[in-house]
């Protein structure tokens, strides 16, 4: 996998082999840890049933055509989407996952924005200054709504640029890869005003906090590049931990970075890391539950204790992390994720997928229909 800190390469890339997707990840946390949303942009979305159900028809006929398989034409813009998950303290309040017609994903270079339906985010630089602007207008079929502005915004005197930070990534450039991680905002500023009519109540939410975005590229399917992946950030006063941990076919990968909020401070590069504490959840995922990192005066231990996202391939966590820097012992909140790609492929659990899923091609499933079975299936 190539790790990257580039704008410039956060702009839609061109995907033709069937099974190529692409993500524009954002996360935050209020202030007072009450609050916390996760949106994703994709084209190409991953996790739908009815994207493999192409990907595989794509593939057959072209075998049949050719007597050989070949690549064949980009079927990544026929599946756009959008995820949104809105968590009150330890539940989730809203979550929707949407699949878009092609015709409703636009997108622009400068300033850099997409459109999906009526939801949009918009890049601004000034005076390097990054800014993203979310937009967000949801109604289902259950009848949930979420309805907001959210502002996600790099404070250059406060908060590293991403050409402060890249340098510790370090990672040479390269042109040929299968799939690139993009670090565009570890740690970002994020305000905005959200009303949402969610699982228990109506709430017209004032947010503020600190927020992450990345953007993630792949030219295969995630399955053909990785076994499974860790991956978590957390926002402390002083530093954003950012970890990776990857098994992919050229072997295991580990990373993790302390990104330092004042300029002048040092960012740390953290290699040593161990996973520990297997345990099983109730579909049988083997993941790890603690993850132990040290590196020249930093020890962390990151403990996933609060699943908030279950699914037979994908958990998602609100994780408690222990920083120790010297003499200061730091703990905070931060979100971890879990992922197992082949799994995806299981067609045995595509009946959950499809009452989360709200497809393009099929009315809504039943489930979808009724507020108090849908709020079920999150």
């Amino acid at each position: 996998m190539y790790i990257r800190s580039k704008l410039s390469s956060e702009l839609p890339h061109k995907k033709e082999i069937p099974g190529s997707y692409e993500w524009w990840y954002f996360d935050a946390m209020s202030a007072d840890k009450k609050w916390a949303i996760v949106i994703i942009f994709y084209e190409g979305n991953p996790f739908s049933p009815a994207y493999i159900k192409a990907q595989e028809e794509a593939k057959s006929s072209a075998t049949h055509l050719s007597g050989d398989s070949v690549e064949t034409e980009g079927i990544a813009s026929s599946f756009p989407a959008i995820s949104v998950s809105v968590y009150n303290t330890k539940k989730a309040e809203y979550y929707s996952f949407l699949e878009y017609a092609p015709n409703r994903l636009s997108s622009q270079n400068e300033p850099f924005s997409i459109s999906l339906g009526s939801n949009i985010f918009e890049r601004r630089v000034l005076d390097e200054k990054i800014e993203y602007e979310i937009i967000l207008n949801q109604m289902l079929e259950s009848r949930y709504q979420l309805r907001g502005r959210i502002k996600f915004v790099h404070e250059p005197k406060k908060m590293q640029t991403s050409a402060d930070f890249s340098s510790l990534l370090e990672e040479p450039e390269q042109t040929n890869f299968q799939h690139a991680w993009n670090l565009i905002q570890p740690r970002a500023g994020v305000m905005g005003n959200l009303v949402l009519d969610g699982r228990s109540d109506m709430y017209n939410i004032a947010f503020n906090g600190l927020g992450y975005h990345d953007h993630n590229v792949g030219f295969e399917p995630l399955k053909d590049s990785f076994e499974d992946w860790y991956w978590g950030r957390v926002h402390f006063t002083a530093y954003t931990l950012v970890y990776y941990i990857m098994n992919t076919r050229e072997g295991v990968n580990k990373k993790a970075w302390l990104f330092p909020v004042e300029n002048d401070s040092p960012g740390l590069s953290i290699r040593e890391i161990e996973l520990m504490d297997e345990a099983p959840s109730r579909h049988g995922l083997q993941a790890f539950r603690r993850i132990m990192m040290k590196g020249p005066g930093v020890e962390c231990e990151v403990l996933t204790n609060q699943t908030i996202d279950d699914g037979p391939f994908y958990q998602r966590y609100f994780c408690e992390a222990t920083l120790i820097t010297g003499e200061t012992k730091r703990i905070q909140r931060g979100i971890s994720e879990y992922l197992l790609p082949k799994r995806i492929y299981n067609r045995k659990y595509w009946w959950m997928i499809n009452m989360r899923l709200r497809y393009l091609s099929t009315k809504a499933h039943w489930v979808q229909k009724s507020r108090f079975l849908y709020s079920r299936t999150w």
